[in-house]
């Protein structure tokens, strides 16, 4: 079994939170982690910056190919962040519950 995190952000707490209950209701992601950041970047040209949410979602990679299709359609971004982190180890008891919560 491969598991992964995959990274996305989105630009208000309202909007964070509905997308991750979305997200573990169609068992899409075991959890999802909601964290308040800041970004800076570069964006057509200019130096941007603004307050965002990170969510972490964890799951399967059988699933990344759906997650990402389902985050395209539901994020307000042009260009949502959309990135996968393969999980290289983990505690096999926690990593039974995301397999059993995807089910």
């Amino acid at each position: 079994m491969k598991f992964i995190l995959v990274i996305t952000t989105i630009g208000n707490k309202k909007d964070a939170e509905e997308l991750s209950e979305k997200i573990v209701s169609a068992k899409l992601g075991a959890c999802v982690q909601i964290s308040e950041i800041k970004s800076y970047y570069a964006w057509k040209g200019s130096l941007e910056s603004s307050g965002e949410f990170k969510l972490t979602i964890k799951t399967r990679d059988k699933k990344y190919d759906q997650l990402k299709d389902f985050i395209i359609e539901n994020s307000k971004y042009d260009t949502p962040q959309i990135l996968a982190v393969n999980i290289e180890k983990g505690y096999e008891k926690y990593l039974d519950w995301v397999e059993s919560e995807l089910k």
